[in-house]
């Protein structure tokens, strides 16, 4: 079902969900790729009277030790050459990751791994540049992650970042670094799961 986003700022109540995926990208090694979740094959949304179509391109698991963290999904705009993990990290066609988690996550652990999950994949200048979003996520940290909540993050050109808990807008933010570092996460060097199971659809629909 498309979504309309309107500019808003930081909402503290919804904003923890924001950082709850961060929090957890790169708790310790161990990801398994996996696929448990039927995620829909397109998703659709509207920003600022613009209907955007974004495609599946694969999916993964976040597994620490034996405990599933959460099931990810990447979207993006139809490309004619396949998507490399590169050219998902720089501006460009609208994307977005969407995450269901699969256990309870407390806030405390949220607060001690988001710093290292940021910094796993980080290019110079980044965090820099990003700080003041950051430290808005800090310190809006308030409470635990649910089994079953769903997160999506939202990724425009220009650097325009969204993102929806449970069906809700919950962020909005103009800042290119922020939202190079949150893809980082998943298609970085060090991925918090296989790059190659979120691109398998990609690469399968551009051959």
């Amino acid at each position: 079902m498309p979504k309309v986003f309107a500019s808003a700022s930081l909402r503290p109540a919804w904003s923890v969900w924001l950082v709850t995926v961060i929090g957890l990208l790169c708790m310790a090694s161990g990801a398994l790729a996996a696929k448990s979740k039927d995620f829909p094959l397109f998703m659709g949304f509207t920003h600022a009277g613009v209907n955007h179509n974004l495609h599946y391109t694969g999916s993964s698991e976040r597994v620490i030790l034996i405990f599933r963290v959460y099931e990810i999904a990447h979207y993006a705009e139809a490309s004619p050459t396949p998507f490399s993990p590169e050219s998902l990290i720089d501006d460009g066609p609208a994307k977005a990751i969407a995450i269901t988690f699969s256990r309870k996550l407390g806030r405390d652990q949220i607060r001690d791994e988001l710093d290292r999950s940021l910094r796993k994949n980080a290019q110079p200048g980044w965090l820099e540049d990003a700080q003041g979003t950051i430290s808005a996520f800090m310190a809006s940290i308030d409470r635990d992650a649910q089994k079953g909540d769903q997160l999506i993050f939202y990724w425009l050109s220009g650097g325009r970042i969204f993102a929806e808990f449970n069906g809700e807008p919950a962020f909005t933010a103009n800042d290119t670094a922020f939202a190079k570092l949150i893809w980082s996460i998943w298609f970085g060097k060090e991925p918090a799961c296989d790059i190659d199971a979120l691109l398998a659809q990609s690469i399968a629909q551009v051959d």
